[in-house]
């Protein structure tokens, strides 16, 4: 019987990226990309994992990016061009609360843009909490994270339902016995989520 249903954040309750930010930001900027990609895929990876402040990392790479509006506006302008709720997910989101289903965040996610979108887009008002790397320590393609949720919430493996859109969070999440599918589209999460048995 599941108790709990776990939903990624980038993909499945935010609609997808038409494109990664770094590379609209350049294209923007009228700078090579190689220059935006080059904190993204260097000092950027400590972020959400807990062992870096994306503030101090990333300011002094701004002056280089012709960005001089300073740190808090880059990243409300970046943070605001990826906020678009799946709307449809939301609502299959309350359904399951109603029906005495906790619904849970877990997601990759530094702090700044975590604190975001639960605060200022309001992801915190939909869910029963948020589980984040960030926070965890560890990547979700790791057992460790799924641990961490498992030893939180209090309960089995088999009680627990986990979407996302990454095959290798799935793949770590059933070796430990969660019930974890791809997130397709909304009409599979529908037919997913009603498989299972819930609490009446």
């Amino acid at each position: 019987m599941f108790k709990a249903t776990l939903f990624d954040v980038d993909g499945v309750v935010l609609q997808p990226r038409k494109e990664f930010f770094s590379l609209k930001f350049a294209r923007e900027q009228g700078i090579p990309k190689e220059a935006v990609e080059e904190f993204f895929l260097g000092d950027f990876k400590k972020c959400p994992l807990g062992q870096g402040d994306l503030k101090e990392l990333i300011t002094p790479y701004l002056p280089k990016w012709k960005w001089d509006k300073g740190v808090d506006a880059f990243l409300k302008y970046w943070f605001d061009s990826e906020n678009e709720k799946n709307e449809e997910v939301l609502k299959l989101v309350a359904d399951l609360r109603s029906k005495g289903i906790k619904c849970y965040l877990a997601t990759q996610q530094e702090k700044y843009r975590l604190q975001y979108l639960l605060d200022t887009i309001g992801l915190k008002n939909y869910f029963d909490g948020a589980f984040s790397t960030c926070e965890v320590g560890c990547e979700k393609k790791q057992p460790e994270f799924h641990m961490f949720v498992l030893k939180k919430l209090g309960l089995n493996p088999s009680e627990i339902l986990y979407f996302d859109d990454n095959e290798k969070n799935i793949q770590t999440a059933r070796q430990l016995g969660i019930e974890a599918y791809i997130y397709e589209n909304l009409e599979t999460l529908k037919q997913q989520t009603n498989q299972g048995s819930y609490p009446s």
